[in-house]
Formats: C-alpha cells, structure tokens, sequence
C-alpha cells in the first residue's frame, strides 16, 4: 500500500502545517476526515475525536485546517 500525504509546510504564522492553496488543503481535509472515521470504526465508536471541519486561509496566505465552524468562528470574533 502507497501512502499519499499531502505537501505542508511551516507557516510564518507559527502554524507546523501550511498548505500553498484552498485546493490542496481541500485534499488533506478529505484525507483527515477519512482517517478519524477509519480510526472510530476500528474503536467501535466516533465519540471524542477531533474532527477538522474546514480550511481557512490565514494572514500570511497559507491555508490551514481547523474543527472550528465558520458559525462558531464568527461569534467569538464578535465577542
């Protein structure tokens, strides 16, 4: 079996992965859905695990992934 990771890099943010562009870190959101769901079969059991929702592009023009929803991110930044 081939194991197909996604390019990331370090971001100037401080972020360890970065990925160039909304299509790849697109790719690695799919890839890491995937992965939590293999890892919850094999546990019997989805409850409590980290689940990356989106991508989003940060300041430094990188994209990165986070379980936070965009509803979620807008009422804490009105806060």
């Amino acid at each position: 079996m081939t194991i197909r990771a996604v390019e990331f890099s370090r971001c100037a943010c401080g972020k360890e992965r970065g990925y160039d562009d909304e299509r790849t870190a697109q790719k690695a959101l799919g890839r890491a859905q995937a992965k939590r769901d293999r890892a919850g079969d094999r546990r019997g059991s989805r409850r409590g695990l980290c689940r990356e929702n989106r991508a989003y592009e940060c300041s430094e023009g990188m994209w990165h992934l986070t379980s936070q929803s965009r509803s979620e991110y807008l009422l804490g930044a009105a806060a």
